[in-house]
Order: structure tokens, then sequence, then C-alpha cells
């Protein structure tokens, strides 16, 4: 949820934050290409939210998200058995 930390006493809803993040020209790219929005009005948005550097402060737990899925799918299995524990 991108705008979680602007929400007002976010931290009180969750128990746990988890980021899924990847470098800015990747999310630019993913966002383009399934949206149709150009390149300035992707960087647009991002620039109104928290900055990725804020999110990951935020982050109990990061899944890096710039690699293929079968590294995704184990990144998210390994935060899974930490929220179980």
């Amino acid at each position: 949820m991108p705008l979680l930390p602007e929400s007002r006493n976010f931290q009180q809803l969750v128990q746990r934050v988890l980021v899924v993040d990847c470098d800015e020209d990747t999310q630019v790219a993913r966002v383009t290409g399934r949206s149709g929005m150009s390149e300035g009005q992707v960087r647009a948005i991002i620039a109104r939210q928290t900055t990725r550097e804020g999110r990951l402060r935020l982050a109990d737990e990061v899944i890096h998200n710039d690699a293929g899925l079968d590294r995704l799918a184990g990144q998210v299995s390994a935060c899974m058995n930490i929220t179980q524990k």
C-alpha cells in the first residue's frame, strides 16, 4: 500500500510493515508498460509519495522485487515464515 506512510497514525493500524521494493527505474518501466502512462506522469506520481528511503526505514521486512519470480517467491515464503512465528 504505497500511501500507508501518509496515513495518520498508521502504525497503530498494523503490526508489521512489509515493503516490496525495486529501484525507481524498474518501477517506472513496469508502470509505463502496463498502464500506458508516460514516464513523466509516473515519476510525478512517485514524487508525491513517501520516498523509497522513507518506506524502507518504516519496513519491518523488505522483499526485493528486482529479479525473477523464483527469487520473489522465495522471499515471500521467508516472510510468511517469519510472520507465522
